[in-house]
């Protein structure tokens, strides 16, 4: 499990941009109500309504920085197990 998603919150989001297919499963683990929007009703919505586009711009940014820290994180806890002499998994 890579995360929990939280109420309201958009997935595949960047896949759906993207135009390629989202590559992570998602499982609902409670009661739920879902929506799926297609792409092309996307795209159309967000050319008429510029402040949800803003929103969209905004939302894919938390997530290009989100994994920018993963990625830092992980590099950094390498660095400082390599420098400790530590072995870190292939």
């Amino acid at each position: 499990m890579l995360r929990v998603a939280g109420p309201g919150e958009v997935l595949g989001l960047s896949a759906t941009m993207s135009g390629k297919p989202y590559e992570l499963t998602a499982e609902v683990m409670d009661s739920a109500q879902i929506a799926f929007i297609k792409r092309k009703d996307l795209l159309k919505f967000l050319r008429e309504h510029r402040e949800a586009c803003l929103q969209v711009v905004h939302l894919l940014s938390q997530d290009l920085h989100t994994a920018f820290d993963r990625v830092r994180t992980v590099g950094l806890t390498r660095t400082r197990r390599h420098h400790l002499g530590l072995r870190t998994r292939a």
